[in-house]
């Protein structure tokens, strides 16, 4: 994936799954994603909205988006969007649950179009670089 690719990518997501937060209940979208310096240490995946695109540059997401710091496309080694995705929220008067839907179908059509390579499987769409 180049930079541009990336780019394209998260533009569709934008476009088509909506802008997401650092939280689900807020959250239009949802992903997780790890880095390839993060397989070579700990393997860590973090998890947040998918950015809208104020926060998309042409080689790095930015900072202070959902994803809360920025991170190099070229840095990105996995990133997973589910096809429903759990949020909850909760105070001492109220609790409310439910699950978001992606359209993930739509998305991977699109990202075919822009000749994207992806995998979709009947729970998630991803793009696995290792």
């Amino acid at each position: 994936m180049t930079d541009q690719q990336w780019e394209v990518f998260f533009k569709a997501c934008a476009r088509l799954l909506g802008p997401g937060t650092s939280k689900q209940a807020n959250s239009d979208s949802w992903c997780a994603w790890t880095t390839f310096d993060s397989l070579a240490d700990s393997v860590h995946y973090w998890s947040a909205g998918l950015p809208s695109e104020e926060f998309l540059a042409t080689d790095h997401i930015r900072d202070s988006g959902p994803w809360g710091q920025p991170f190099l496309y070229s840095s990105i080694a996995h990133i997973v969007l589910p096809r429903d995705f759990y949020w909850e929220y909760a105070s001492e008067s109220q609790f409310t649950n439910d699950t978001k839907h992606q359209d993930l179908d739509t998305l991977s059509l699109e990202l075919l179009r822009l000749d994207i390579p992806h995998r979709i499987t009947p729970l998630v769409l991803e793009i696995k670089l290792y």
